[in-house]
């Protein structure tokens, strides 16, 4: 995924969580800057909510491929856009 042209949508949740965990990774590497990259990522997931979410909750298979330390770093972020939480969410 370039950084600069940021593709929105996704076949599969395979696809999806490789290509997070790939901008993720980007960031860790300081290749994105910090707003870019949450406002990016937000849009990401949210093009994709059938595909990242499972009744409320990170689907299996993006959260396999992400792992606890990305799982972690997209929940604040999400936490913090108040984006995709609700009250009695199970997501934390």
């Amino acid at each position: 995924m370039s950084k600069s042209n940021i593709r929105l949508f996704y076949k599969n949740q395979f696809e999806l969580g490789h290509a997070i965990k790939s901008y993720i990774d980007d960031y860790f590497n300081n290749e994105i800057d910090q707003e870019d990259f949450e406002s990016n990522l937000v849009r990401i997931i949210d093009s994709n909510k059938d595909k990242f979410f499972k009744e409320m909750d990170i689907a299996k298979k993006p959260q396999q491929i992400l792992g606890k330390t990305r799982i972690e770093v997209v929940n604040k972020i999400l936490k913090e856009r108040g984006d995709f939480y609700e009250k009695d969410s199970s997501i934390k």
